[in-house]
């Protein structure tokens, strides 16, 4: 009897596996891109801004964000074998993750339409539990980064060395400095010699601060890890380039321009002036 290959109808994703992880990772991925499409009228058409910023704006990035993430997870997964991606560790990890996401492009969706912050407010009880619950959901968003770079590690084709070494290089690097950015971002909010809702002139698309100290910038570097670094991994093995020279470059590099935007934020500088 033959299965079903859902993947196989699109010549795009046929070298992707028929597994419960992969399907579950483009299924978010392709969701959240379509939600990118959909919300572009909102864009257009709804004049209303938020903190300085259209307030379909925060949904929009969020979307090609996660799309990208879970995307890259879906690649990045066909590295290990199909038993390792069946096993309780990934399908735990990833279902959490799945879910997560969903969670969170709900409240952020629902709060643009409402024309309220779905992060850093906490005029109302209600906002400022969902605003802790949406902290752990971004942890399980990430971890699960860290638990696939584990088994790549223990698992995965080591044939192919620069994507190997990549993956676990970005997806565990990418997780620790990110979380570490991120828990000083929303214990200290996300400007510095601002208040809350900032104000004046942004970085076009962004929404970055140019006149404060604005701490997502380096939050974006360092997330941003999981899909450069395994790239670099990858392009050094079709130049036959040495791969802990070019991933471990790669890596140190960007680690380094987020660690500087960090210190440059703390000390109430914009990444770009006016």
């Amino acid at each position: 009897m033959n299965r079903l290959q859902p993947f196989g109808r699109i010549p795009l994703f046929n070298w992707l596996d028929d597994d419960h992880v992969t399907r579950l990772y483009m299924s978010l991925g392709l969701f959240m891109m379509a939600s990118a499409i959909v919300f572009v009228p909102a864009m257009i058409l709804d004049p209303r801004t938020l903190d300085s910023s259209p307030v379909w704006i925060k949904p929009q990035k969020f979307n090609l964000s996660l799309a990208l993430h879970a995307l890259t997870l879906a690649v990045l997964v066909q590295l290990v074998p199909r038993k390792t991606r069946n096993g309780w560790a990934l399908m735990i990890f990833s279902y959490l993750a799945a879910a997560s996401l969903i969670f969170e492009y709900l409240y952020i969706t629902i709060q643009a339409g409402r024309a309220r912050r779905s992060h850093f407010n906490f005029e109302t009880q209600i906002e400022s539990l969902i605003y802790a619950a949406m902290g752990i959901g971004a942890v399980l968003l990430i971890l699960v980064a860290l638990v696939l770079a584990i088994q790549i590690w223990r698992h995965g084709d080591r044939s192919r060395r620069g994507v190997w070494l990549g993956s676990i290089v970005g997806l565990s690097l990418g997780f620790a400095i990110t979380l570490l950015f991120a828990s000083y971002l929303s214990s200290v909010g996300r400007y510095v010699g601002a208040p809350l809702e900032g104000g004046g002139a942004v970085v076009p698309l962004f929404g970055w601060s140019r006149e404060y100290g604005d701490l997502r910038p380096s939050h974006f570097v360092s997330l941003h890890l999981m899909q450069t670094v395994p790239l670099a991994g990858w392009l050094a093995d079709r130049k036959s380039w040495n791969p802990w020279l070019v991933v471990l470059s790669v890596a140190g590099v960007q680690a380094a321009l987020a660690t500087f935007l960090f210190v440059q934020a703390r000390a109430g500088q914009p990444i770009w002036p006016v």
